[in-house]
């Protein structure tokens, strides 16, 4: 391991850095695109999974974030970071959670993910262990995001030294939002813990599965009069699958819009195909006009409909360029 720099000697900066807090900061030609995807499950054929993840690996999203599914510990899979690192040049995002360990665990697992070569993680506390029904703190573990945010800046100024600037630093630390009414959420806590976790040194959130472009509006608009100015980036799912869409609602707890459900209903497969990809469409266009930072999919390692998606918009940028206007978002 090369040694540590010194405070006043930061790395040296050789060309434009590739973490995803740059990419989601910095002035866009095209509209930021991220695709979520998890290693395959016990049940599912690995080939055929691997193959949809190369499929939308060459469609040239701007990160992937690799959830772990049924093979990671402590939230990541690092079969699945190897497999996108070793394969695309497109940065991967790895998610990290609070759970199953203590916090010497948590700093081992930071530096492993480092070894393989991620420089981007997703913080989260996590979801409670199934059958448990709530959240209980590991033995001399963290029990917030907030937390898990801190761990990983001591890590990075352990093994990078210090004097970087935020959104220059080696590591990229994104949290999650929610701006959704949600069974059980507390709007003002999760304000309040946002806070938190920018303080503690998060560079941009991704909100949880939203469908009403009013209640990101809603969102940024009290996120930013209590001072919370990190990029907040939209978490959508394709709205072409309405039995994904329930899966999700039970999830997640955000309510699928009956608008949506009616909208959905459709007579082939075809129909129901462009029905959703028009609807997630319509919902982009609608969080652009409002200043969205971009937006991450939640594919299900399904790829037609993120790969449609992401064709359409990518004309659209090009039509908006041909016109004289920015397409960034």
């Amino acid at each position: 391991m090369p040694a540590p720099l010194a405070a006043s000697e930061p790395a040296p900066v050789t060309g434009p850095p590739t973490r995803t807090s740059w990419l989601v900061r910095r002035p866009r030609r095209s509209t930021l695109v991220s695709f979520e995807v998890f290693p395959p499950r016990p049940t599912a054929d690995p080939d055929t999974v691997w193959r949809n993840i190369d499929a939308m690996a060459q469609a040239g999203p701007d990160f992937f974030s690799v959830t772990h599914g049924h093979a990671g510990h402590h939230g990541v899979s690092r079969e699945a970071l190897r497999h996108l690192r070793r394969t695309t040049k497109t940065p991967v995002m790895a998610h990290f959670t609070c759970g199953g360990t203590d916090r010497a665990g948590l700093e081992r697992a930071v530096d492993q993910l480092l070894d393989d070569g991620v420089r981007d993680l997703l913080a989260l506390r996590g979801d409670p262990p199934l059958g448990t029904g709530e959240w209980r703190t590991p033995a001399g573990g963290l029990g917030r995001a907030s937390q898990l945010v801190e761990l990983i800046r001591d890590v990075e100024r352990r093994r990078f030294g210090t004097g970087f600037r935020p959104g220059q630093r080696p590591l990229s630390v994104s949290v999650a939002c929610y701006p959704s009414p949600a069974r059980g959420r507390d709007f003002e806590a999760d304000l309040a813990s946002l806070w938190d976790k920018q303080e503690a040194g998060a560079d941009y959130a991704i909100t949880q599965v939203l469908y009403e472009p009013e209640d990101y509006a809603t969102f940024l608009e009290r996120a930013r009069s209590e001072g919370i100015h990190i990029p907040v980036v939209a978490g959508l799912m394709p709205l072409s699958n309405p039995q994904r869409l329930q899966r999700m609602t039970e999830i997640t707890g955000v309510r699928v819009p009956e608008r949506l459900t009616r909208f959905l209903r459709a007579d082939t497969p075809e129909e129901l195909r462009h029905r959703g990809v028009a609807a997630t469409l319509s919902l982009i266009d609608d969080l652009m006009d409002l200043g969205c930072a971009g937006f991450h999919l939640y594919t299900f390692n399904r790829p037609e409909a993120a790969l449609t998606i992401l064709e359409h918009l990518r004309v659209r940028d090009a039509a908006r360029e041909y016109r004289g206007r920015s397409p960034a978002a």
